[in-house]
């Protein structure tokens, strides 16, 4: 006999439950129209000719699992806490700060922070510095640590630069928090106007391929290429 009072079940049926609520809310989200700055620095070009394909409509886009859904928001719930870390240490934020917007509209993105000032005393970073803020698994958290921003995540490392150079500061301060031990990294990143221009080209890429009716080549001839294994888009794209 199944013993429908089981822990197990209770908790597998709580969580239905919870990840059918998830995903109804998520469904009457608004969908944004542009491509993100927090896509157009992946390795790999088709990747994100596909996001920008899938934002159009014109591919099927296999969406977020809730579990996936919950991990984003443990990184808005940390990212608002590190924010009041640092203001707590005397980090001064600006009120506000515009957003990204670029190729007609069709290319944008949202800045965590921009850091204006520090009170009192003298800033352990120079200042003005745009603020990014990631919260990460503990593997993940280790290898930034030890490998720096751009070999860890191009991803990360081109939104970076993009939104520096869209708002003209020449350096961020990255904010990693472990999401296991709840250590906190920060990693002084210098503006470079060379990475800032791959972005852009690769955007402007996307867009001139999309509108020819072409596909970018992949970042490898390796489907068990292993950005490839995880990739929402792996099946249209090596079809």
């Amino acid at each position: 006999m199944i013993d429908l009072n089981s822990k197990t079940m209770l908790s597998d049926r709580i969580n239905y439950l919870i990840d059918d609520a998830i995903s109804a809310a998520r469904a009457k989200d608004v969908p944004r129209g542009y491509l993100g700055a927090s896509i157009a620095g992946h390795t790999c070009d088709r990747y994100v000719q596909y996001q920008w394909l899938a934002i159009q409509q014109e591919i099927p886009s296999e969406g977020f699992p809730p579990r996936t859904l919950r991990i984003f928001d443990r990184g808005n719930i940390y990212e608002d806490r590190a924010r009041r870390w640092l203001q707590a240490a005397g980090f001064l934020f600006a009120p506000n700060h515009p957003d990204i917007k670029d190729f007609d509209g069709k290319f944008g993105g949202h800045v965590d922070g921009i850091i204006a000032g520090f009170f009192p005393g003298v800033s352990p970073i120079a200042l003005p510095a745009l603020w990014e803020c990631k919260c990460l698994g503990a593997k993940g958290w280790k290898a930034l640590e030890k490998d720096g921003l751009k070999k860890y995540s191009s991803t990360y490392f081109g939104q970076v630069q993009t939104y520096m150079g869209y708002l003209g500061l020449p350096r961020c301060l990255f904010t990693a928090v472990n999401a296991d031990t709840m250590e906190l990294l920060h990693l002084p990143i210098d503006f470079t106007d060379t990475e800032f221009g791959l972005v852009k080209s690769k955007v402007s890429r996307v867009f001139t391929a999309t509108n020819l009716g072409e596909l970018l080549p992949r970042c490898t001839t390796d489907p068990a290429f292993f950005l490839c294994v995880y990739c929402p888009f792996r099946k249209p794209c090596w079809a």
